[in-house]
């Protein structure tokens, strides 16, 4: 595939995850604008995952018709529409329905550009390749949203939005000059989606996601508001918090892509499960020193960040002929995850002492790790072919 293609693809991942992880940074600032608590202002979070969540299968199946270009380009589109909309929000109602017209991107976007991509290079270089495609991701966690938290922190949280609208825009530009005309997969139908549920590779890996999502979810979504009430973190330290855990996803990212070659994907998400377990584990004990906090959540990020990517390329590795199908349904359980571990982490936010928040995390990764290992046995038990 040619690099500015991909490049031009990755930049669309990029502000699709800004989008996403955007309000987390932002609660402080949201919940005091809008007069509300930081835990309701943390549903916003769930809302976008439930709604990101339901769509991404729907909106698989509706789309797999529709022309790549035209799909993945009216996504970025819809990615700046919303971002604008939140940026002009007066309620809480206003911001909510504009997250949930911003969840509509993460549905499509990333999954159908993870679909498109599959068939646009060869077998041997789908893993890899799809790697680099999350990278966008890890570049959002490492420039946009430390970004979107250092606008938020000087300018007021609406600039973050209007940042985020404005760029979304450029970058569906990009998009359409990126994708060739004409690009489409396999139909999706009822069928398709009976052989996915149906096959236990496919099933213990998706639920591999899901969990390793709502463990993530419930110690990330209140990163903000837990550094602000264990160490006073807020503003341009905690914008220097994000951007460190961001360029450990970053590296880890790029470390996990060259790793698959050399030691297959499987084994990856399994060093991804394990590293995030440990940094969970760690976190509340090393909650009393700041500068400790930052290498945990740096290690953290190392050791987790590849696990998206690598998961992609195990589900199409499977079932290739299935990529719309599985990819679009991992996306999904990873915004279902997410909102679930908001959710969680809203909850656990009442009962518990704010750094020992990571605990309850940790539960969800260790499941996960066995869903991961048990879809793996069950691939290997596939007939060739």
């Amino acid at each position: 595939m040619p690099t500015s293609r991909l490049i031009a693809l990755i930049a669309g991942n990029f502000f699709v995850a800004t989008s996403f992880m955007a309000v987390g940074g932002l609660l402080n600032e949201i919940a005091a604008a809008l007069d509300i608590s930081v835990e309701r202002a943390g549903l916003l979070i769930a809302a976008f995952g439930v709604s990101a969540a339901i769509c991404a299968p729907v909106l698989a199946t509706l789309g797999s018709h529709i022309d790549r270009r035209k799909l993945l380009t009216a996504s970025m589109a819809v990615c700046a529409i919303a971002n604008i909309g939140s940026a002009f929000s007066q309620t809480y109602d206003q911001l909510l329905w504009a997250r949930i017209l911003a969840a509509v991107t993460s549905a499509v976007y990333t999954p159908q550009v993870a679909a498109t991509v599959s068939m646009l290079v060869p077998e041997n270089e789908r893993a890899p390749t799809l790697g680099k495609l999350m990278v966008g991701w890890a570049i959002g966690s490492v420039v946009g949203n430390p970004l979107s938290v250092m606008i938020g922190s000087t300018f007021g949280w609406r600039m973050s939005f209007v940042f985020m609208g404005g760029a979304s825009a450029l970058i569906a530009a990009f998009v359409w000059g990126s994708i060739p005309a004409g690009v489409r997969t396999p139909p999706l139908n009822l069928e398709r989606w009976y052989q996915v549920f149906k096959s236990p590779a496919l099933r213990w890996l998706t639920a591999a996601t899901a969990l390793t999502n709502v463990g993530g979810s419930v110690m990330f979504s209140f990163l903000a508001p837990i550094a602000k009430a264990v160490l006073d973190v807020s503003g341009a330290m905690l914008a220097a918090l994000f951007f460190v855990s961001g360029v450990g996803g970053l590296i880890g990212n790029v470390l996990s892509v060259r790793m698959v070659r050399k030691v297959g994907a499987a084994n990856v998400a399994y060093k991804c499960n394990v590293a995030a377990a440990a940094m969970m584990l760690v976190w509340p004990l090393a909650a009393g020193w700041l500068g400790a906090v930052f290498v945990v959540q740096f290690l953290w990020s190392l050791g987790g960040a590849g696990f998206p990517a690598v998961q992609q390329a195990r589900l199409v590795a499977v079932a290739p002929l299935l990529a719309g199908a599985t990819i679009a349904l991992n996306s999904s359980v990873t915004y279902l995850g997410g909102s679930a571990g908001a959710t969680i982490g809203a909850t656990v936010w009442t009962l518990l002492p704010p750094r020992f928040i990571p605990w309850v995390g940790l539960l969800f990764i260790v499941a996960a790790l066995v869903c991961s290992v048990r879809g793996e046995k069950a691939a290997r038990e596939l007939p060739p072919g």
